[in-house]
C-alpha cells in the first residue's frame, strides 16, 4: 500500500508517516523506485505489537 493509502486507511497523517520513516519507526516500508511502499501484512504486524505494548483493561486471562 502506499502512504496516501495508509494515512487514509489508518487516519494517520502522511506527514506523520513520513517523520516516522524519518526516525526509523512506525511499520516497516521499502522503496520500489521512488515510491514508498508498506505491506499490509508489516501494517497490520506493527498495529498488532502497539496494541499489545499499550493495551488497558479487559480481562487479564
Amino acid at each position: 500500500m502506499t502512504v496516501r493509502e495508509l494515512s487514509e486507511e489508518a487516519h494517520i497523517p502522511t506527514e506523520t508517516l513520513r517523520y516516522w520513516r524519518a526516525n526509523d519507526s512506525g511499520p516497516a516500508s521499502f522503496k520500489v523506485g521512488k515510491r514508498v511502499l508498506y505491506r499490509r501484512s508489516e501494517v497490520d504486524a506493527w498495529f498488532a505489537e502497539q496494541e499489545a505494548s499499550t493495551r488497558r483493561g479487559g480481562s487479564a486471562a
